[in-house]
C-alpha cells in the first residue's frame, strides 16, 4: 500500500511539463495583463510622489527665501524708521537751538535798545533839567539884582558853571 500511493502520487513526466509550461505561460500572461500594468502604475504614481515631493521642497525653498526677504525688509524699515527719528530729532535740536539763539539776539537787541532809550532819556532830562535851570536862574537872578540878562547869556553861564561841575 505504501508503494501505491507514491505512485498514485507520482506525476507522469508529460503532465508535469504541461503543468510548467501551463505555469510559465501564466507568467507571461501575468506580466503582461497585470503586472505591465501594475507597474507602470506603480511607476507612475512614484513619478507622481517624487514630482509632489519636489514640488514642497520648491515651495518650502521660495517660502524661505520669502521670510528671509520679508526679515530683510523688515530690518531695512527698522533701520530706515530710526534714521528717520534721529534726522528728526537732530533738526528739531537744530530749530530749537535756532529758535533759542534768535530769542537771545532779540533780547540783547531790546537790551541794547532799552540802554539806549534810558540813555536818550537821561540825555533829554538833563538837557530839560539844564533849561528848567538856566531859566530859574535867570528868573532868580533878574528878581535878585534887578537887571535882565539875556536867555542866552543865561545860558552860557550855566552851561559854563555845569561843564566846571562835571569836570570837578
Amino acid at each position: 500500500m505504501a508503494q501505491t500511493l507514491l505512485m498514485t502520487k507520482a506525476m507522469p513526466l508529460g503532465d508535469m511539463v504541461f503543468i510548467i509550461v501551463a505555469f510559465l505561460l501564466l507568467m507571461v500572461i501575468l506580466k503582461k495583463v497585470a503586472y505591465g500594468p501594475l507597474t507602470k502604475v506603480l511607476d507612475q504614481r512614484a513619478d507622481k510622489i517624487n514630482k509632489d515631493l519636489d514640488e514642497a521642497e520648491q515651495k518650502n525653498q521660495d517660502a524661505a527665501s520669502l521670510v528671509e526677504q520679508r526679515q530683510k525688509e523688515l530690518s531695512d524699515s527698522k533701520n530706515q524708521a530710526s534714521q528717520m527719528i534721529t534726522v528728526a530729532k537732530k533738526s528739531a535740536k537744530e530749530q530749537s537751538d535756532a529758535l533759542i539763539q534768535a530769542a537771545n539776539t532779540q533780547v540783547a537787541g531790546m537790551r541794547q535798545s532799552a540802554q539806549e532809550d534810558a540813555a536818550q532819556m537821561k540825555d533829554d532830562a538833563m538837557n530839560t533839567a539844564k533849561k528848567d535851570v538856566a531859566d530859574l536862574s535867570v528868573t532868580i537872578a533878574s528878581k535878585l539884582i534887578q537887571k535882565e540878562l539875556s536867555a542866552d547869556d543865561q545860558r552860557a553861564l550855566i552851561d559854563a558853571y555845569l561843564a566846571e561841575l562835571g569836570q570837578q
